[in-house]
């Protein structure tokens, strides 16, 4: 090889790396654990038609695609919802419902790479499959606060929105699919300038422009609600807001309220989502940690009709940003001149839950003591020959 690099957005971990990334895998295991989910993996590929099930024919760009053998068009998985939703539908049918899973797997999108984001990262969360209603959403919204909080994060919101609500003012507009999905991404960059300049150009009710216009501006408590004027001409408006608010009183009672904050112009991209949808973020960080909503139509592309929702953590951006809440394991290594002797006390302290490492250099007490003085987390010992 003439040089060592690796592909654009990829990168190798060291040690510390992955020693940081695993006690947050470790943590979140635990806690979906004890809220009764359980863990499955997926292939890293799937075949396209899948793939795009979940994030559309508008996503192909942003995936990593091959033909394998036999002539089939396959990705590697840019997200794994769609996973758990085939799944779901190919082994969970017949089972009791909800069923609860969880996952930590790694996944691709071919994306300019920049911090905070690569072409390969990885995604810890959790999916409740078969549960509709208020109940579950908050479950798995306040499951997630919890996870932030036992990482050690203080500072985070868990922004909610009801897609719904979006969804029912633009088909009211009764405006061209293109324009909907220009106006959706607008809202969800916050481009209030260019916002208002595509809805300038359309023909459509003053109020209910007002209204869209106002979207990504508004955050805060339920009292959002009554600062967009069109909701109450829109039926399907007003149910979406309801089960929004469901969901907020249910989350209250959970006592997690002070995480939580209602913003309109959260709507989550992927078009598989069909309710309440949310994203965790900390306004330290500058980047979202996670997100997720509900999907309940996603699972019926597969053969199997069935209500969802779920959320996914994003593992390099709390890597990133949290330091190692666990104070580090002290490190033992046994040295000496007779080996036989070493070995056996080695394998005692690991007996005892210890780490410990051999001396295979065979240095003398003094050549151990000069090497690792720099290293004050190994603690050093040395047995004489006698022993």
């Amino acid at each position: 090889m003439k040089h060592k690099e690796i592909p654009k957005g990829l990168r190798d971990f060291l040690p510390d790396e992955v020693n940081a990334r695993r006690n947050l895998e470790r943590k979140a295991s635990q806690i979906f654990s004890s809220f009764g989910y359980e863990e499955v993996i997926t292939p890293t590929f799937e075949f396209l038609d899948v793939v795009e099930a979940g994030v559309g024919d508008k996503g192909r760009g942003k995936l990593f695609l091959f033909m394998d053998r036999e002539g089939g068009i396959v990705s590697l998985r840019p997200e794994m919802t769609v996973s758990i939703a085939r799944l779901a539908a190919t082994h969970l049918q017949d089972e009791m419902l909800p069923r609860r899973l969880y996952y930590s797997a790694n996944v691709f999108r071919h994306v300019e790479p920049h911090l905070a984001q690569y072409r390969e990262f990885w995604q810890t969360g959790i999916e409740l499959i078969g549960a509709p209603g208020a109940w579950a959403d908050a479950e798995v919204i306040s499951l997630a606060v919890n996870v932030l909080r036992d990482f050690g994060l203080e500072n985070f919101k868990i922004s909610l929105n009801q897609v719904g609500i979006f969804n029912s003012l633009l088909d009211d507009s009764a405006i061209q699919a293109e324009f909907k999905e220009i106006i959706r991404s607008l809202v969800e960059k916050k481009d209030l300038v260019e916002l208002g300049r595509t809805l300038d150009k359309l023909p459509i009710n003053d109020l209910l422009k007002e209204t869209i216009a106002r979207l990504p501006t508004l955050h805060g408590g339920l009292d959002v609600f009554a600062r967009l004027p069109y909701i109450e001409k829109s039926p399907n408006a007003v149910k979406a807001v309801e089960e929004l608010m469901e969901v907020y009183a249910a989350l209250k009672s959970m006592g997690v309220q002070d995480h939580i904050l209602v913003d309109m112009g959260v709507l989550r991209g992927l078009d598989y989502y069909t309710g309440v949808v949310f994203e965790g973020f900390s306004p330290d960080l500058g980047y979202g940690l996670l997100g997720g909503g509900r999907y309940d139509k996603l699972l019926a592309q597969f053969g199997f009709p069935c209500p969802a929702t779920g959320f996914a953590l994003g593992m390099d951006r709390l890597s990133l940003v949290l330091k190692n809440s666990e104070k580090e394991s002290p490190h033992y290594i046994v040295g000496g001149q007779n080996w036989e002797s070493v070995v056996k006390k080695a394998d005692e302290l690991r007996k005892d839950g210890k780490i410990v490492e051999l001396d295979v250099e065979g240095l003398s007490r003094d050549a151990l003591h000069e090497k690792l003085a720099d290293y004050p987390n190994y603690i050093i010992i040395y047995l004489d020959a006698v022993q």
